[in-house]
C-alpha cells in the first residue's frame, strides 16, 4: 500500500505539500497541485479519513451526481436532496452538491472531496452490484451510505422495500383478473433491480402462476427505454394483459408506445410505474404506481451519515421504506378479448 512518502517522491514534492494539497491548505500552485493528485491516482493511494477526522471535521456531507445528471431539474432528486439537507442540518452539517466531469470517475470525485477535507462523508445514489465506488471508500476509511442496496461492511445501505412494493403492485393486478403480466425491469448490474423483480416473482408464485421469461424485458431507466420494452412485449404472440414498470420514466415511454400501437392503457392493457413522479398524477390516463418516499429517504440517509462521521452506533438501521401503491385510472381489470390494429384480433385475453 502506498504512503504518503511514496506520493512525495512521485510528484517530486514534499510530505508537507502533498498534505496541502490533499487538506486544501497552504499556498500550492496548479502545477503542482495537478502533479500530487496525478501521483495520489497513479499510487492509488488512500489517505485514510477515519485517522484524520479526529482532528477536524468539515461538518459538511456530500453527494457526487454522475455525468450527464440532470441535476435539480430532474423532481426525483431535486425531492431527495430537499430531505438531505433538512437531515443534515438537524445534527449541524451542511450537504455540498459535485458533479462528475466527462473526465471525473464519480469514485474519485468522491475520494478527493473526503481527501482534501472537504466532505465528511459521502452519499452514493444507484448503487451498483459489486459497486468500486463503495470498496474504495470503505478502503479509505471515509463515511459512506448508499441510497439503495446493496449495504456493504462500513456502508450502510437505505432504501425502499422494493421486494414488498412490486409484491403489492403485483398482486394488484392479479387481484383484478390479470394473468399474464409484464415486468419492464431495471438494469441487472443495478442493485435495485433484483429486489423488485424478485417481488414481482413471489406475487405470481403466491397465485399459483409459472413465470413466463419472455413476460421480463431489461430495460434501462429512460422514457426511450420503456419504449423499447414496451415494444417487445406487444411484438409477443401472446403479449401480457398488464405491465408493472420498474420506474415511472419507464411507465411513461411505455405508454408511449401503446399509444403509438392504437391501444388504450387502463382499458386494453394495464399499467403500474414506480416513484410517483409529479408528472404520474397528470398523464392521460392518470398513472397508477408506488409512490416512493424521497424526502423521507433523504432524511434517513443524512441522519445515519452524520452518526458514521461521530462514530455514534445511533439507534438500530432504519427499515426500508414502504412504497404505496397509489391506484389511479391506468389499471382495471383485462378485456375478454384485445382488438388489435385495423380492427384484427391479435389474441384472447381471458383472465
Amino acid at each position: 500500500m502506498a504512503t504518503i512518502k511514496d506520493v512525495a517522491k512521485r510528484a517530486q514534492v514534499s510530505t508537507a505539500t502533498v498534505s496541502y494539497v490533499l487538506n486544501g491548505t497552504g499556498a500550492v500552485t496548479e502545477a503542482t497541485r495537478r502533479r500530487v493528485l496525478e501521483a495520489v491516482e497513479a499510487l492509488n493511494y488512500h489517505p485514510h479519513h477515519a485517522a484524520r477526522s479526529l482532528r477536524s471535521r468539515a461538518r459538511t456531507l456530500g453527494l457526487v451526481l454522475p455525468v450527464g445528471s440532470p441535476g435539480l431539474a430532474d423532481p426525483a432528486l431535486a425531492e431527495l436532496v430537499a430531505g438531505l439537507v433538512e437531515g443534515a442540518a438537524a445534527p449541524g452539517y451542511c450537504l455540498l452538491l459535485a458533479s462528475a466531469g466527462p473526465e471525473t470517475l464519480e469514485a474519485e470525485l468522491g475520494l478527493e472531496l473526503v481527501a482534501t477535507n472537504r466532505v465528511d462523508g459521502i452519499v452514493l445514489l444507484d448503487p451498483r452490484v459489486d459497486d468500486a465506488r463503495v470498496a474504495r471508500l470503505v478502503a479509505a476509511g471515509a463515511p459512506c451510505v448508499c441510497a439503495g442496496p446493496p449495504g456493504a461492511p462500513g456502508c450502510p445501505a437505505l432504501g425502499y422495500d422494493l421486494e414488498g412494493g412490486a409484491r403489492e403492485a403485483t398482486r394488484h393486478l392479479l387481484a383484478l383478473g390479470h394473468r399474464r403480466i409484464g415486468l419492464i425491469a431495471l438494469p441487472s448490474d443495478l442493485a435495485a433491480s433484483e429486489p423488485f423483480t424478485e417481488g414481482y416473482l413471489q406475487a405470481l408464485a403466491s397465485a399459483g402462476l409459472a413465470p413466463d421469461p419472455a413476460l421480463v424485458v431489461e430495460a434501462g431507466t429512460s422514457e426511450d427505454a420503456g419504449i423499447t420494452a414496451m415494444q417487445e412485449l406487444l411484438a409477443l404472440p401472446e403479449p401480457p394483459t398488464a405491465v408493472l414498470a420498474a420506474g415511472d420514466a419507464l411507465a411513461f415511454g411505455a405508454m408511449h408506445a401503446l399509444r403509438d400501437a392504437g391501444f388504450a392503457v387502463g382499458r386494453d392493457l394495464s399499467l403500474i410505474g414506480m416513484g410517483d413522479l409529479p408528472l404520474a398524477a397528470h398523464t392521460d390516463p392518470p398513472l397508477t404506481t408506488l409512490r416512493a418516499p424521497r424526502r423521507a429517504l433523504g432524511q434517513a440517509l443524512a441522519r445515519r451519515l452524520a452518526l458514521l462521521v461521530e462514530r455514534r452506533a445511533g439507534p438500530a438501521p432504519d427499515a426500508p421504506l414502504r412504497l404505496p401503491l397509489i391506484i389511479r385510472r391506468t389499471t382495471a381489470p383485462p378485456p375478454t378479448r384485445w382488438e388489435g390494429l385495423g380492427g384484427q384480433s391479435t389474441c384472447s385475453l381471458l383472465g
